[in-house]
């Protein structure tokens, strides 16, 4: 991966978080001890559960008609319900469009952590969804952490967990916030060039997301 210099991102991912949506006052929490004790919110929605009954962080946003369109993106962190949709459903994590696939699999960039096993890249954890060749092409020329971006091809992004804030002593007290994936039949490879079509512009309703 050739080195880039820093530039001032100029695209806004779909999964980026921004300034003008809040999480969810805690006070909007509970318990509930049917069947078994585990965290609710006081009042359910059809959607704050995934299909393995996890519940998920809520995110107070701004009406549509009057969120502003300076409202600024927070590039280090990512919306848990947009970040939920990109990777349950493979889409691209700028363009939101579908991820990138070939025969290898499905196109993802990632660089090796502490925390990885030592098969790294095969049976690394990532919490950041795939993407498109085009929208990948912009991530290295406009992520700060590009210089540590490797290309990958995964044959097998296998649904592995959630990540969340851990609510005790409730056996099952999470509270998710992001949907992990483990990288299996993995193949290092170089970025494919972009074909000729215009980048697409990231979508502006940021709160229309469907879910696991």
């Amino acid at each position: 991966m050739p080195n880039k210099t820093a530039v001032t991102p100029t695209v806004r991912p779909f999964v980026v978080a921004y300034d003008d949506e809040l999480p969810a006052p805690l006070s909007d929490l509970t318990v509930d001890f049917a069947p078994w004790p585990r965290l609710a919110y006081k009042v359910m929605q059809a959607d704050d559960r995934d299909r393995g009954g996890v519940l998920w962080a809520r995110t107070d946003r701004p009406p549509l008609k009057d969120r502003s369109p300076q409202a600024n993106p927070i590039y280090s962190s990512m919306d848990p319900e947009r970040q939920r949709e990109a990777m349950f459903d493979l889409l691209c994590q700028v363009c939101s469009m579908p991820a990138s696939r070939t025969e290898e699999g499905w196109l993802f960039l990632d660089w090796r952590t502490s925390q990885d096993p030592p098969s790294w890249p095969e049976g690394s954890l990532t919490n950041m969804p795939p993407l498109c060749v085009q929208c990948a092409h912009v991530a290295v020329e406009q992520c700060p952490f590009a210089r540590k971006f490797v290309p990958l091809r995964v044959g097998q992004p296998r649904l592995w967990g959630v990540s969340g804030v851990q609510y005790r002593p409730i056996a099952t007290g999470v509270l998710a916030s992001q949907l992990i994936r483990e990288l299996c039949k993995v193949t290092v490879v170089e970025l494919p060039e972009p074909s000729p079509r215009q980048y697409p512009p990231a979508p502006t309703e940021r709160g229309a997301v469907s879910h696991a």
